[in-house]
């Protein structure tokens, strides 16, 4: 008979009532041991001499009663746990929302939309994940909200089919409700492993002399720390390996597209899949475990009960079977989609149109364009002002330039005292003071001069051009690369001294004095940038971007199959 959704349903509430009862049952045990021992070893007459009076069992009314603070313990923390469910992973995972201003965020949004509306219009949001793993997750909590997530490298590296399969896939765990039963048992003591991972590394680095004065406290951590890693590893058993393979079909059933989905998981297997990611202790959430596992990749009965995903080979052989394909197919599609051809972008942005001539003491001046209006304080509703081929107007009779002075004013008079700023879709360049433009560049928007090619670049928006391999690169930036890979091997890191550095005024922040300060953008790729101190932005002088992207990705690309 086939597996119904109400039998499903049946299974997820059975699952999550079993959860609940064995964090009770855990706490109670525990309980009931410390009871015992206190009883045995505590409270006992004592003289001058220890004396052993024998050992003493707990009563009906103490076990009842340890019974009853283990059941308040555990909803205490079930309540915990499952409170703020979503947020709080999306934060452990350090997840973002999609960009209106993305083209690959956008491309995620609709595949989005388009599987909603195939599973009979489940309401998912989608969230990427800064990282050049690759990895795909769906999260779900009692209060009916539903995310799916993928990291930036999965997004830049599939194709659009492919994806489309990653995001079924994650869409048939949420349709099947198994999402919600995996969420909340992953979270019960993966969160807190997590945090108890952050305390035993903080006294790790602690100096060894606090560790002797501490060494009491650390030691009591770490058999806590132990203690939970065990009962996560029980908790796993709540977690069927069966449901990926559901999933899988169900993904198949939604896009008719087996091939693509044994694509995507051969390419994920092949590439990084997030060891070391932030929350990969969350790691039954994700379409394959981000920390390649030993016991995921084996079969048996401790496998089938201690292991949160199917081995690899299994769920491709079942795909490849409904594709007719073999193994060497996706080897294949893996080695193109790493030789992919590049797009020839040219990094100029578009002439900003300069329509209007300025009338200031009597003299024409110009042409100007709208944004270099801006800058101008001079300019008032009073000035006269003519378009090519136009007739004479003042400010206050031509539309563009008047909604202009009025965003400005508006801008300026919330500054309250604060001085002079640079205004949002005004700002100027960092070397010229000429104003930038907007542009695309591997999908997401940048902030160009074009006078000097100068780049104004979001901080998280350097991860994602940095994680994306759309752009080509022009043999000046390669042999310009090449000259800073050789330098970087006799290259060794200087401190920057904030007091004599020279600080410059960021385009954007409200900051009156200048906060961005000229540093490397990493140790390990010592390309020289400008990051502001305030709100992170990276400004690029011409070509300095594209060396970064052709160093770092010189260093990650991988060739050849493993």
């Amino acid at each position: 008979m086939p597996y119904s959704f109400t039998q499903i349903e049946k299974d997820k509430s059975r699952t999550i009532g079993m959860v609940f009862a064995f964090l009770v049952l855990f706490y109670f045990l525990a309980g009931w041991t410390i009871a015992l021992v206190v009883k045995n070893y505590f409270f006992f007459e004592s003289s001058d001499e220890v004396q052993f009076r024998g050992f003493a069992g707990l009563s009906l009314t103490e076990t009842l009663t340890a019974l009853g603070i283990a059941f308040g313990v555990g909803w205490l923390h079930w309540t915990y746990s499952v409170h703020d469910l979503v947020p709080r992973s999306l934060r452990v995972l350090k997840a973002e929302p999609l960009s209106p201003n993305d083209t690959y965020h956008q491309m995620l949004q609709n595949i989005i939309e388009e599987v909603s509306v195939a599973t009979g219009g489940e309401k998912i949001e989608g969230v990427v994940v800064p990282t050049m793993a690759m990895n795909a997750f769906a999260l779900s909590d009692f209060s009916g909200r539903k995310v799916i997530g993928v990291t930036e490298g999965l997004l830049a590296r599939l194709s659009r089919a492919q994806l489309e399969a990653v995001i079924g896939h994650e869409a048939a765990h949420i349709v099947s409700e198994d999402c919600l039963s995996t969420t909340v048992t992953t979270s019960l003591f993966a969160l807190v492993n997590g945090m108890l991972n952050g305390i035993s590394q903080m006294f790790r680095y602690r100096r060894s002399r606090d560790r002797d004065s501490l060494g009491g406290f650390i030691t009591v951590i770490f058999l806590i720390l132990m203690v939970t890693r065990f009962i996560s590893l029980l908790f796993r058993m709540f977690i069927s390996r069966q449901r990926e393979f559901r999933a899988d079909a169900m993904a198949v059933r939604l896009t008719r597209d087996p091939l693509s989905l044994a694509q995507a998981l051969y390419a994920i297997s092949q590439r990084w899949r997030g060891a070391g990611l932030a929350g990969e202790e969350l790691e039954a959430i994700f379409i394959t475990n981000p920390k390649l596992s030993a016991l995921d990749e084996s079969e048996g009965l401790w496998a089938d009960l201690f292991s949160t995903h199917p081995p690899i080979r299994q769920r491709l052989k079942v795909l490849l079977d409904l594709a007719k394909a073999d193994v060497q197919q996706l080897e294949d599609n893996f080695r193109a989609q790493l030789n992919r051809p590049r797009q020839d972008i040219s990094s100029t942005p578009a002439p900003d149109p300069r329509e209007w001539m300025l009338n200031r003491e009597g003299q024409w001046i110009g042409p100007y364009s709208l944004i270099q209006i801006a800058t101008q304080d001079w300019v008032t509703p009073e000035t006269w002002v003519k378009k090519a081929n136009g007739s004479v107007v003042q400010v206050f009779d031509d539309p563009a330039i008047l909604e202009l002075l009025r965003q400005k004013n508006q801008a300026q008079n919330k500054l309250n005292g604060q001085g002079q700023v640079a205004l949002d879709g005004f700002n100027l360049c960092l070397r010229c003071r000429l104003p930038l433009s907007d542009m695309h560049y591997e999908g997401t928007i940048i902030k160009k001069c074009s006078t000097c090619g100068g780049a104004l670049v979001k901080e998280n928006d350097v991860q994602r051009i940095i994680i994306r391999e759309d752009v080509s690169f022009s043999d000046r930036v390669k042999r310009m690369a090449e000259l800073t890979a050789q330098s970087m091997k006799n290259w060794e890191p200087a401190q920057t001294d904030l007091k004599t550095a020279q600080l410059y005024k960021c385009p954007t922040c409200p900051h009156p004095k200048p906060t961005m300060i000229r540093m490397f953008y990493t140790l390990a790729y010592p390309v020289e940038v400008d990051k502001c101190l305030y709100c992170g932005q990276m400004w690029f002088d011409q070509d300095e971007l594209e060396i970064l992207q052709c160093l770092i990705e010189k260093n990650t690309k991988q060739g050849s199959l493993e």
